[in-house]
């Protein structure tokens, strides 16, 4: 074979591994198109209001919590509305029921229900104007005092309303939501699971959310002002049975959070509510009975640090734990503490897979009746992916 024939050969290959992977890339495309079922309404405000008001259109309890604009902010959108200013499209979930859940778009559906005075939260309600950044004499006006010929544009002013139907792939729809969460006023991560997984499955969600107002977990943790409102005492929950049943092998223990809630809700874990619930709350009891004092780490109240070995050694052990007394208890939390190996993985990133496995390991150690050698770390089943 010449050169120019070897030549011609290689590019005809080349060609034909491009044409190959054109090939996957559209059929990939394609596939993920399908899993997303959209359809979008240009709506007016009024339309809107009266849908949430009917329950057509609802915002869940959690997701309007993170209701967080200023009254400037909000006077900012109110005038961009009276002002005909383009607006960015609301998005919606459908429920298997038929209904709209609010998705993305927060800060601006609750603004507009907030000056007609119909939102469902009353520290949040009935806006008063400030001064507006074209408008200064917006300041002081109410819906009860603004012209009606303004009340009636705001009414009127059309908004786009991009609708996820209720048939689109889950992982999907958590993927468009964590894409949607780029506003200036962004959502936890928890926040975001509590708002895409109450559309499908409601129950492993609500037993989180159950678990985290329960007042033996509620005093113990997490002592920061905003800890309920941005769900961090839910995130801390969903930590726990994450470490617990999922294991430590994970690269961000936010997405190895994801999957396993994923799992949980799809049922390909399976998870038996009462028995988790009756060990939660006997470790939790324990707890309570301590003080307040066992997850803080030297000048921190509360720490991740402390929290997720206490909870998983105290699960895997609390039949011995209950044996001890309280001094004993102490005890071996001040040995945990004090460890030479336990201080030094608590300096930086109490998230990091490999500080969170020998942190458990130490804990796990101290706490077991029977003192073997350090087990190896704790071996999650298959982990779905998420993206």
């Amino acid at each position: 074979m010449g050169w120019r024939q070897f030549m011609n050969l290689v590019k005809a290959i080349d060609e034909e591994t491009i044409l190959q992977q054109q090939d996957s890339l559209i059929e990939k495309i394609t596939g993920k198109r399908q899993e997303v079922k959209p359809d979008r309404a240009d709506m007016t405000f009024g339309e809107i209001i009266n849908m949430y008001s009917n329950n057509e259109i609802v915002i869940s309890p959690e997701f309007q919590r993170a209701f967080r604009w200023e009254e400037e902010r909000q006077t900012r959108f109110i005038e961009s509305l009276l002002l005909s200013i383009p607006i960015p499209p609301i998005f919606v979930a459908e429920t298997k029921e038929g209904v709209w859940e609010l998705v993305d778009g927060l800060q601006r559906l609750s603004t507009v229900l907030s000056f007609f005075g119909q939102l469902k939260v009353k520290d949040k309600n009935n806006l008063v104007l400030t001064e507006g950044s074209l408008i200064k004499e917006l300041k002081g006006f109410t819906i009860k005092t603004l012209p009606e010929r303004y009340v009636l544009a705001l009414k009127r002013a059309v908004c786009r309303v991009e609708i996820i139907r209720f048939d689109s792939d889950v992982e999907m729809r958590y993927e468009l939501f964590n894409r949607l969460n780029t506003g200036g006023v962004k959502l936890s991560e928890q926040e975001i699971r509590n708002c895409i997984f109450r559309g499908f499955s409601n129950e492993f969600n609500a037993f989180i959310v159950d678990l985290s107002k329960r007042k033996e977990f509620e005093d113990n943790v997490a002592k920061k002002e905003d800890s309920r409102e941005r769900m961090y005492l839910e995130e801390l929950v969903l930590r726990y049975f994450t470490l617990k049943n999922y294991g430590t092998r994970y690269q961000h223990i936010q997405k190895h959070m994801d999957s396993y809630m994923l799992s949980v809700t799809k049922g390909e874990i399976l998870f038996d509510y009462n028995e988790e619930e009756k060990i939660f709350m006997r470790v939790m009891k324990k707890i309570n009975d301590l003080g307040s004092e066992v997850f803080r780490l030297e000048t921190l109240p509360f720490s991740t640090s402390i929290y997720d070995p206490v909870m998983i050694a105290f699960s895997n052990n609390i039949d011995f734990i209950d044996k001890l007394s309280k001094e004993e208890i102490w005890a071996k939390l001040d040995e945990m503490k004090n460890d030479e190996e336990f201080r030094k993985q608590t300096k930086t990133s109490s998230s990091s897979r490999s500080r969170v496995v020998k942190k458990i390991e130490i804990a796990n150690h101290i706490f077991s009746e029977i003192k073997e050698k350090r087990p190896k770390e704790i071996v999650k089943p298959k982990q779905l992916k998420l993206f």
